[in-house]
C-alpha cells in the first residue's frame, strides 16, 4: 500500500515540476524527452508526459473519446490555414452545429482559439499546441489511424 501511495505521489511530483517548467519556458524540452537519463533507463521526459494532467484530458479528447477522430480532423485543417466554422464543415461534409460543438471542446481545453464572437469567427490554433504540435500529432495519427510527417507542407 505504502508503495502505490509512493509512486502516484511520484507521479504528482513529476506532473507538477512539468507543469513549473513548461511556464519557464523549457517544458517543450521536457516533454519531448530531451533530457538527462533517469536511474530506470528511461527519459524523465517519457515518465513525465504520461502523468501529466493535460496530456490525460487531450489524449481523452482525440482518441478515446467518441467525437476525437472529428476533433482530430478539425485539428489537421486548422494546421493548414485559420478559418471558420462554415468552411470547416463543408470541406469535412458535417453539420454546422456539430462542427461548433467540436470546436468549443477544443477551444475550451486550450487547443484552439477563436477570433472575435459572433458568426464568421475564425478559428486557429493555439500557441500552445503549436509548441507542443509533435505529441499532439502522435494523438491525432493514433485517433485517425494515419502515418506520416507531423509538419505537412513545411
Amino acid at each position: 500500500m505504502i508503495l502505490i501511495a509512493n509512486e502516484y505521489l511520484k507521479g504528482l511530483i513529476m506532473a507538477v515540476a512539468m507543469l513549473v517548467a513548461d511556464k519557464m519556458g523549457d517544458g517543450h524540452q521536457a516533454i519531448n524527452g530531451n533530457d538527462r537519463n533517469n536511474e530506470e533507463g528511461g527519459t524523465l521526459g517519457s515518465r513525465m508526459i504520461n502523468t501529466c494532467p493535460m496530456y490525460a484530458r487531450i489524449r481523452w479528447l482525440l482518441v478515446e473519446s467518441r467525437g476525437g477522430p472529428v476533433r482530430s480532423r478539425i485539428l489537421l485543417l486548422l494546421r493548414e490555414r485559420p478559418t471558420n466554422i462554415n468552411r470547416i464543415a463543408r470541406e469535412l461534409n458535417m453539420d454546422y452545429k456539430t462542427v461548433k460543438h467540436h470546436l468549443e471542446l477544443l477551444e475550451k481545453n486550450g487547443l484552439v482559439k477563436r477570433l472575435g464572437i459572433k458568426y464568421g469567427d475564425v478559428y486557429f490554433i493555439e500557441d500552445n499546441a503549436y509548441k507542443h504540435w509533435d505529441e499532439l500529432y502522435e494523438l491525432i495519427k493514433e485517433s485517425l489511424k494515419l502515418g506520416g510527417d507531423p509538419n505537412p507542407r513545411q
